[in-house]
């Protein structure tokens, strides 16, 4: 029964391969296609947001001018404009958790005249915000006092 089952595979199996092999053939050679003609054009392949955008053959575009590198860390990504800070920047000078931090004073009318947009690496003082009883306590005397 073995030997039937095995006969019946094998026919199943050449079967396939006969009727897919023209299709899985002109499949590869339209995709070699489409990979010698964004190489020739220099099409970017479309990645999710947030990824470096990549070309051909894992080729990197080159970076906007609008990003020029003010102050390099080690990987020659510009630094987070909080001393002492050490992450790369990502937006308005500030790296991700720093500029939450900028976000949240600016929306509460807490900003401080230092923290500005764009700014340079190493050159914003960083803030210890009050955090749990003690935060809500400072929050409600400085409402107080603008009253």
């Amino acid at each position: 029964m073995s030997s039937v089952d095995q006969l019946l595979r094998s026919m199943v199996q050449a079967e396939v391969e006969r009727a897919i092999g023209p299709l899985a053939a002109a499949l590869q050679q339209q995709g070699e296609v489409l990979g010698r003609f964004a190489a020739a054009f220099g099409a970017p392949i479309k990645r999710g947001p947030g990824r470096p955008r990549k070309l051909a053959f894992g080729a990197v575009a080159a970076p906007k001018a609008a990003r020029a590198v003010k102050a390099s860390s080690s990987s020659g990504k510009t630094l987070c404009a909080v001393i002492g800070c050490k992450r790369p920047a990502r937006a308005k000078g500030y790296c991700a958790a720093h500029y939450q931090k900028y976000r949240m004073l600016s929306k509460t009318g807490r900003l401080p005249s230092d923290w500005v947009e764009e700014a340079s690496p190493q050159s914003v003082k960083n803030l210890v915000l009050p955090r749990g009883r003690a935060g809500a306590k400072a929050l409600a005397e400085a409402k107080k006092k603008n009253r």
